[in-house]
């Protein structure tokens, strides 16, 4: 158990308001006089202003727990409360935690911690497991959680016991708001707009879905996996054996060709004027006292964004930039969903229960034109250009149920025994992904070769003329535990004796098909036009032209089923002697199960069921099926001084700790995936290890009596088997993204944070992270650099952010600058002496106004990337040549939001 002095309180309210810009008042009496903060002697005020001060003071109250915390953690994290990321304008979670000492984000939406990647984090929602909705990415993109409903973030970059072991650059918390103590209504509008998106492309089925047709499914379990025409031609004449030949081919072609228009080929894409970015939120909940002791709670919160981004990009390939390159136009539209609500019922201060329901829906719907010249075949001097003409929806659905104890037990209490702390959780979650029609349809253009004007344009003449991909992915996650606490008090000693136990349960079932329309038997006058002109009823229910389906080809066999199951128990102390040294460790025991099948949707044979059985049974090195245990210790040390170089407070903490990165089903699964993002394949590999990490932590951290501090920290991460992501073997203009594991790896580094206030109402914080890698893979295995950096780490992430509260309480605006290092992006692989390549320094320059006209009414203005800095990768190729691979614009982006609370 962990007690505050008189001190200490004054040093956290000093924090708090030093954070928030208000720290109008100098606490600067002597370190050892005791000051109770209601006594503060403050000038005479108008009733207006006194309003004003009262719910600053509510503000300082909110984000004082957070700072508390922060000071009694006895492993290093660092947190972040609702009050500094509504001062920040941040929307999501993602955006927010850019704010955090040594965080980026990848893509917008994953967080990278000390320059560790997505797959060495792990994301909890209150504590509890929930699965990722995305496809290509193990862990909960918290672009998805909106901020309205969190109460405060944590990141913990040392790891304790009670945390699942699968942790590598730090385990963060997502904390959500719970039922307020008085009445709550709130709602909220807002729009925007973006430099780069005001007009661009959609498609003639945008926002509908279209699922795998009915006549196909049944066509597949008829003809046992094949529609070919030779397929049905073979079983029609099986049924009818007194049938013709011709009757035979008649039937298998009308049959085959039913089957390509049961398929949505309404997927022309043309220009559209898009429109403004719109926002909205509705919050309504109270809390009643059923007597003296028993109060109930609830509430209830809705939430939606949509907006249009163009996203265009331009690529060259690394060996031929000047022949082989290609432009996309590409425009999306993003649709967020939030629908929650909480129940909660205490009994006194000592027992509380809450039950809580999240659905999050995210909506993602593209359209995109590719053209550009392969330097053989389709060449500007000969005005040859390929087209690829491309819409995808996603939609994303992610449901989460939790209950929730919280259990205080005074009854034991005695001279040594304090009171005892028990909670619990159970949590049941499920995500579904689907990608109802995904297509993709090949072109061929004809251009002045010498202005690259297009004179005319057909569809091409190929095997896969026109794919159209129909995916399902689900995940179930069941997430339950309990701590407990027995703190014991001696006269220099307090010492809290700990311990618990988790279970998580994950289920998968992925599917996915894909069906080809073959168009290379046809004349140009077939295909003469766009996707619209070829694509049609007449078209293709014209029998003299050759069109023919099949379904296969790569995706349509990749599909598979998983299961896995960690169980972890845990016990630990926390031995605090005279507020002067604090120990805290102890260990982990935790079993991981894992079971992965691939399963080929196109096999009714069995003969691939019966392969894996045989490679379970024969093959010690099979990966089907895992099982791993291991104990996963943590050792904690802090030695505090209030007095120290003229401090509040100074603390030194050391941690040492054991852990472990699994790779996720995803990354073990032979599936290829389509980042949405960058539009990069992304391929699993079943074959890679588990990493096993050993962690180190040095932090300083300085608090003075004006609220001012400075926090520096070492750290450092040895690394067997690190798992990195590369490109898989092949020419340098099919980029393949893939996982493998490298022999060995460690990265280091040093973060310093400050927060300095600056009277009159302003304050500067800042974070810096300097840090280096270096991962060795075996040679042999075609790397260009056998050793390197790992991916994604940067030398250096900077965070800044100058603030400001007026006087009155009615204005506050933030002008926050992030930058990282170039970070890799892939390591380059049996490409020739073509270097790594890498992603460029990003500057991201934002800045946020809020004018709160009344108690009630707020209104925020926020522009974006103020700098209109685009995504850069580029590549040294084995000429020397250092060649942009990829450019994706970004766009300034504007918002304007006004809230009315009750």
């Amino acid at each position: 158990m962990q007690t505050l002095n008189t001190k200490r309180r004054q040093l956290f309210l000093a924090i708090t308001a030093a954070s928030l810009g208000i720290c109008q008042i100098a606490l600067a009496q002597d370190t050892e006089q005791k000051v109770e903060v209601p006594a503060l002697e403050l000038p005479q005020i108008d009733a207006p202003v006194v309003e004003e001060m009262l719910v600053t003071g509510r503000q300082q109250s909110a984000a004082q727990s957070v700072v508390t915390e922060r000071m009694e953690e006895a492993f290093a994290a660092d947190l972040m409360s609702s009050d500094q990321i509504a001062r920040n304008g941040d929307s999501n979670v993602a955006v927010a935690l850019t704010r955090v000492t040594g965080v980026t984000l990848l893509d917008g939406k994953y967080a990278y911690v000390r320059s560790l990647g997505e797959r060495y984090m792990s994301t909890t929602l209150n504590g509890a497991a929930v699965p990722s909705p995305e496809l290509t990415r193990n862990v909960l993109p918290l672009d998805l959680i909106p901020s309205s409903i969190v109460q405060s973030l944590k990141v913990q970059k040392a790891y304790s016991p009670e945390l699942a072991a699968n942790f590598g650059g730090g385990a963060i918390d997502v904390r959500t708001k719970g039922v307020p103590d008085e009445l709550l209504f709130s709602v909220s509008m807002g729009s925007g707009m973006n430099s780069e998106s005001d007009d661009g492309l959609t498609h003639a089925s945008h926002g509908d879905k279209y699922n795998m047709p009915t006549e196909l499914k049944n066509a597949l379990n008829t003809y046992q996996g094949v529609v070919s025409e030779q397929r049905i031609g073979d079983f029609y004449k099986r049924a009818n054996q007194s049938a013709t030949t011709a009757e035979r081919d008649a039937f298998a072609q009308q049959t085959n060709r039913d089957l390509i228009l049961s398929l949505n080929r309404n997927v022309e894409i043309y220009k559209k004027s898009l429109p403004a970015d719109y926002a909205g939120s509705l919050a309504l909940g109270n809390k009643w006292d059923i007597n003296e002791e028993l109060s109930f709670g609830a509430v209830a919160n809705f939430g939606q964004d949509t907006k249009w981004r163009n996203k265009d990009q331009e690529r060259r390939d690394i060996g031929s930039p000047d022949d082989r390159y290609s432009k996309t136009a590409r425009t999306s539209e993003e649709t967020r969903q939030l629908l929650s609500s909480n129940l909660s019922l205490e009994y006194t201060d000592m027992h509380k229960l809450q039950a809580s329901f999240y659905h999050i829906e995210h909506i993602y719907d593209e359209a995109l034109i590719k053209t550009g010249f392969n330097g053989s075949n389709y060449t500007l001097a000969e005005g040859s250009e390929y087209a690829f003409y491309e819409t995808r929806m996603e939609n994303r659905e992610l449901e989460v149920a939790q209950t929730t104890g919280e259990h205080k037990f005074d009854q034991f209490n005695s001279t040594h025994l304090d009171t005892l702390v028990f909670d619990w959780f159970y949590s049941d979650s499920t995500v579904k992904t689907d990608v109802p029609n995904h297509t993709l349809v090949a072109g061929d253009n004809t251009v002045d070769p010498t202005t690259g004007a297009l004179i005319s344009t057909q569809l091409s003449p190929r095997a896969a003329m026109a794919s159209f991909e129909f995916l399902n992915l689900e995940d179930n996650v069941i997430s339950n535990g309990w701590n407990a606490k027995v703190p014991l008090v001696f006269d220099s000693l307090e010492l809290t004796l700990s311990g618990g136990f988790n279970y998580n349960e994950k289920s998968r079932e992925y599917y996915g098909y894909t069906a080809n329309i073959d168009g290379s038997g046809n004349q140009s006058a077939v295909l003469a036009g766009n996707v619209g002109d070829v694509l049609n009823n007449n078209t293709i229910g014209n029998l003299n032209n050759n069109f023919e389906l099949s379904v296969g080809g790569g995706f349509g066999t990749e599909s598979y089923v998983a299961g896995q199951i960690i169980e972890g128990a845990y016990g630990m102390f926390d031995a605090n002697w005279n507020d002067t040294w604090r120990i805290s460790g102890g260990a982990r025991k935790e079993t991981f199960k894992q079971g992965l099948l691939p399963v080929d949707l196109l096999d009714y044979t069995g003969n691939s069921l019966l392969k894996i059985i045989k490679d379970i049974t024969e093959n010690p090195n099979q990966r089907y099926g895992i099982v791993q245990d291991d104990w996963y210790p943590s050792l904690a040390v802090t030695y505090m001084n209030e007095g120290f170089m003229n401090t509040e407070v100074f603390q030194l903490r050391l941690n040492a700790s054991e852990t472990i990165v699994r790779p996720d089903l995803r990354e073990m699964s032979d599936v290829v995936y389509i980042d949405t993002e960058l539009g990069m394949k992304v391929k699993g590999n079943s074959g890679l290890l588990f990493s096993e990490l050993k962690n180190y932590d040095v932090r300083a951290e300085w608090f003075f009596d004006s609220g001012n501090n400075f926090t520096a920290t070492l750290f450092y991460k040895d690394i067997a088997n690190p798992i990195e992501s590369t490109r898989l073997p092949g020419s340098d203009d099919d980029v393949i993204l893939t996982f493998e594991n490298s022999a060995s790896g460690e990265i280091y580094g040093l973060e310093l944070e400050a927060l300095r206030d600056l009277s009159g109402g302003f304050f500067v914080s800042a974070n810096l992270t300097l840090s280096d890698s270096e991962i060795i893979s075996a040679e042999g295995l075609g790397y260009t650099n056998n050793i390197r950096r790992m991916t994604g780490q940067s030398e250096y992430v900077l965070n800044t952010q100058l603030g400001f509260d007026s006087d009155d309480g009615q204005h506050s605006a933030s002008l926050i600058y992030n930058l990282f290092g170039e970070r890799l992006f892939f390591a380059a692989r049996s490409i020739g002496n073509h270097q790594d390549a890498y992603e460029q320094p990003f500057n991201s320059l934002d800045i946020t106004y809020s004018w709160y006209a009344t108690d009630n009414l707020t209104t925020k203005v926020k522009i974006g990337n103020i700098l209109n800095e685009e995504r850069i990768f580029e590549q040294v190729n084995s000429n020397g040549e250092n060649v942009t691979i990829l450019k994706q614009q970004v766009g300034t982006s504007f918002g304007l939001d006004v809230k009315y609370t009750y």
